[in-house]
């Protein structure tokens, strides 16, 4: 047998070379590190949706052009410090605040072009100076005109633990008017920290009660007498209203705002805030409620939360009906959701994709 009649094995098993899409989240990360790596133009959006085929369009002269829809940017907003010695600040984050590094790009200079960890729930960007593009460090303008404010469990524990770390203090841990315990540091790269801890949650109200004669006016915004920013509110009937405040509040942990009744006792309106954001409004199924009488069908809510691993753990102590268990839904890599059903069949979904589909 000569060698040109000779077959490799291997070729029997060989599959066609096929081009495969790489997952949303690496497309997304990898970007966001080439943009910074190049110091490429910062208007080009970071994270956007993938691809679509691009729109034909008729002009007046009757031509032809392609219109690429604009794609919509995340609407979250993250923290990005630029600092002289990013590498040592990395260090210095992980031990005194107790950050979670999750990557680094160095340069061939040694500089850190990106960085990025975590902080509880919150996520941070970090870079060394890069004086040529323009971006400078606290230490370089000889201050910072920003603070970040870090909502964190025990304030007088990590207070100290930055202090003690190398940290400036510029305000002990002390009760603010607002609801909070809070003090203030600089940390050894220039950067203000408000670490703030929530004692009780105060309407705008009673934060502007509180603070009489402190020199400040608390005020509300545009939307006179609101403390959310919520324009649309979800509705959901219950044949007992009162098992059902109960378990919003207790299993589910919406905090109530309004309870209204009238002189029946009858609950005549309600609002039931959700920590992170939304307002839920929970109303009796009877005759006397005209838009309300059939609980259980059809009702459901999604609610956003950074941390849906919280909300499954008191359903599971609570025995609930369980819809859809913990999961990552293909629109949203990293993320989690899951489904519930309360005891009057309400559906209630918790998870962290909040909007912005990446595919």
């Amino acid at each position: 047998m000569t060698n040109a009649e000779r077959r490799d094995p291997f070729e029997d098993l060989a599959q066609p070379i096929t081009p495969q899409a790489p997952r949303p989240s690496f497309a997304r990360e990898l970007r966001s590190r080439v943009v910074v790596a190049l110091g490429l133009d910062e208007a080009v959006p970071i994270v956007t949706l993938p691809e679509r085929k691009p729109m034909t369009a008729t002009t007046t002269s009757t031509s032809t052009s392609t219109v690429s829809p604009t794609a919509p940017v995340a609407s979250v907003v993250t923290p990005y410090l630029t600092i002289a010695g990013a590498a040592e600040a990395l260090d210095w984050y992980t031990e005194a605040l107790g950050a979670v590094e999750a990557f680094r790009v160095v340069g061939d200079d040694g500089r850190i072009g990106h960085s990025e960890l975590s902080i509880g729930g919150a996520r941070v960007m970090i870079s060394d100076d890069y004086p040529e593009i323009g971006v400078h460090s606290p230490a370089s303008l000889n201050g910072t005109t920003v603070a970040l404010h870090l909502e964190v469990g025990d304030v007088d524990d990590l207070f100290a633990r930055a202090v003690a770390a190398g940290a400036t203090s510029l305000q002990e841990p002390a009760d603010q008017a607002h609801g909070a315990r809070h003090g203030t540091i600089v940390d050894p790269f220039g950067h203000r920290w408000m670490l703030s801890q929530t004692l009780e949650q105060l309407s705008v109200d009673d934060y502007a009660t509180r603070a009489e004669g402190s020199g400040f006016r608390v005020q509300h915004g545009p939307r006179a007498g609101t403390t959310y920013n919520d324009g649309i509110w979800g509705v959901m009937a219950y044949a007992d209203p009162e098992a059902g405040i109960r378990f919003v509040t207790e299993v589910l942990g919406f905090e109530e705002q309004v309870l209204v009744r009238d002189p029946s006792g009858r609950i005549a309106h309600s609002e039931y805030r959700w920590p992170e954001g939304g307002i839920v409004q929970l109303a009796p199924a009877d005759p006397g409620n005209p838009f309300l009488t059939e609980p259980g069908r059809n009702s459901s809510l999604y609610v956003i939360t950074r941390d849906p691993l919280a909300v499954w753990e008191r359903c599971q102590a609570a025995g609930v009906e369980v819809i859809r268990p913990p999961e990552e839904p293909h629109y949203d890599p990293g993320g989690m959701g899951f489904s519930i059903r309360d005891p009057e069949g309400n559906a209630w979904s918790f998870g962290s994709y909040a909007g912005g589909a990446t595919e």
